[in-house]
């Protein structure tokens, strides 16, 4: 595809997406609809490019050409729970697509978890942060570390605290560092929303340079010898 083409598809998609400001519409609904399809559409070429023939039809004609181990033409079972899936389809076997559906969904609960896991323990481990200003000398950026290491354990404590509903609120003892843990937890969440609503507008910025610069600047102004 050519630049101006591009540019000018670019730009109607952009207006399409933008028309759902005023109301939804049927020029926005065309070309939600046309990003769906254009999704499932690029996923099924991927899946067979990408998936089906390097790791599954390459290795059974491997093995049957005689360019690859015998060991390849295992892959064939793999067509056994394969075809499972499509006992969705109907309603008297369905019970039959739950096999592979179980088997599934327990292999990506484990890799989610291991996944978490490994997440989520180095962040644990970096939490156990040093409160000591004379560890190594003490010195003016010493102490200013093991103030904001004073804040975050600070934090950390009291917004554990805070999950502990077997304390009641009203407790002197645990009732102000609750709170100041709940405060933290809101000022974290305010960060992080202002860090979203920043990214939105970076995207809105770079659609609007984009209108602006590529498609009225260079497209609609040439087209009137500008």
């Amino acid at each position: 595809m050519n630049e101006p083409l591009t540019i000018w598809v670019g730009a109607i998609v952009t207006l399409a997406v933008f028309s759902y400001l005023v109301k939804e519409n049927a020029f926005y609904r065309f070309f939600l609809h046309a990003a769906l399809g254009t999704t499932v559409g690029m996923g099924i070429v991927m899946t067979i490019k990408q998936v089906l023939i390097p790791n599954w039809y390459q290795p059974i004609a491997n093995a049957v050409t005689g360019d690859g181990p015998m060991t390849g033409l295992l892959w064939v079972l793999a067509l056994v729970p394969g075809s499972l899936w499509y006992f969705q389809m109907s309603k008297k076997h369905f019970w039959v697509s739950t096999l592979v559906s179980g088997l599934f969904i327990g292999v990506a609960a484990g890799l989610a978890f291991k996944t978490w896991m490994l997440l989520i323990m180095p962040q644990i481990g970096a939490s156990l942060k040093p409160l000591n200003p004379f560890d190594g000398g003490f010195t003016g950026e010493k102490l200013a570390e093991v103030v904001s290491n004073f804040v975050f354990i600070a934090s950390l404590l009291t917004a554990l605290l805070y999950f502990f509903f077997s304390f009641s609120t009203e407790s002197k003892l645990m009732g102000k560092p609750m709170r100041f843990g709940r405060l933290m937890i809101m000022v974290c969440l305010g960060g992080m929303f202002g860090s979203t609503v920043m990214t939105r507008l970076s995207y809105l910025l770079e659609r609007l340079r984009f209108l602006y610069q590529d498609w009225i600047g260079r497209q609609i102004l040439s087209l009137f010898g500008g």
